[in-house]
């Protein structure tokens, strides 16, 4: 461990900020070594790079550890994430009947704590008694050794690396027999697209010690910077540039929103998780405080996506409506007109503001 990590996580210590991860590295150990079947670790719906890194970056160094383990996802794998090859760790559950074929005791949460945000398949970890869980968000979860939340954390990905070095201690082994090239490059990722490309206020000295062990046990922060933030198809170019086009400014300018129909999607044969990049353009426009991305999501249902600067708080705002997130980044899933909801969201959005 080089003087510099020495002196930060001594100073996270005394902080309390990361003292539970050994722990929770104990207590997973335990509960491996007490299941003969496979443990299941659930993650977010809407998936992200974060709880796709922390996740199957995981499941890898479980796996190396000898024991059993799959990611259960209830979406598909994003075309972003093709470069990361994580096929043989993801189960995906499409279809509830093949909810009956899944039986565990033991699930691991990461990314999110609650199984409402899990989607459908959170019903599988709802009937579970046997957890762990590893996150980042303001959660209201019962306090316990099972658990390892910290909010001030830049990533799910950085405490899953944090808590794989202990587990590394505890097993007697080298940090690069559980973190592979492959388990590194998702812990990366994963950091990577918390941080915005270490551009938001998460990114702590401690991120960026991370990010360099990582790097020196295979991971490349080119790569993935290029499949997440320049790699697009012809058809999320069109449709990022229309729905962009769509900007409507409130607030003198301080609040901006695009409402993304599904008409849009259809006539540029585009998925509804092709405009991610758009809400970030709109929190960088010169003025404005807080971006809204709504897009329809069929039945009903619309996902609304916030980006905002200082003073804005996206998660108080997401709050209002079930969802969650950090302060600058949050999101939730509301059922209504989508017109109308985005007149709900502006109008909260200026209260916020006063």
């Amino acid at each position: 461990m080089i003087k510099r990590e020495e002196k930060l996580v001594a100073k996270l210590e005394k902080n309390n900020m990361y003292s539970k991860k050994a722990i929770l590295a104990k207590t997973l150990l335990a509960k491996l070594q007490n299941t003969s079947e496979e443990a299941y670790i659930f993650i977010h719906k809407s998936m992200d790079g974060d709880c796709i890194g922390s996740s199957v970056g995981l499941c890898e160094v479980i796996r190396n550890l000898g024991f059993k383990a799959s990611v259960i996802s209830g979406e598909k794998i994003q075309d972003c994430m093709g470069f990361l090859k994580i096929e043989n760790h993801v189960k995906l559950i499409l279809e509830k009947a093949e909810y009956e074929d899944i039986k565990t005791d033991l699930v691991i949460a990461v990314d999110c704590a609650e199984a409402s945000r899990m989607g459908d398949v959170g019903s599988i970890f709802d009937t579970s008694e046997n957890r762990v869980i590893i996150d980042h968000h303001h959660v209201s979860v019962e306090n316990s050794d099972s658990n390892f939340i910290v909010p001030e954390a830049s990533s799910a990905s950085e405490l899953a690396f944090m808590v794989s070095k202990e587990l590394a201690k505890i097993c007697g082994k080298e940090i690069n027999e559980i973190v592979t090239p492959f388990a590194a490059q998702l812990f990366l990722t994963g950091i990577i697209t918390d941080t915005g490309r270490f551009s938001y206020s998460n990114t702590r000295p401690e991120t960026l010690v991370a990010a360099s062990e990582l790097m020196e046990l295979g991971g490349s922060i080119s790569s993935s910077m290029f499949w997440f933030y320049d790699w697009k198809t012809k058809e999320e170019l069109l449709v990022s540039s229309a729905a962009t086009a769509l900007a409507r400014f409130d607030c003198d300018g301080k609040i901006a929103s695009v409402v993304v129909k599904e008409e849009l999607f259809e006539k540029y044969n585009a998925k509804v998780d092709q405009i991610g990049e758009v809400v970030a353009r709109l929190r960088d426009v010169d003025g404005v405080y807080a971006a809204f991305v709504l897009r329809e999501l069929g039945d009903g249902k619309v996902r609304v996506n916030l980006r905002s600067h200082e003073p804005f708080d996206c998660l108080a705002l997401a709050s209002q409506f079930g969802g969650g997130g950090h302060l600058r980044a949050a999101g939730c899933t509301v059922e209504g007109d989508i017109d109308e909801v985005r007149e709900e969201i502006v109008k909260r959005a200026i209260e916020l503001l006063k």
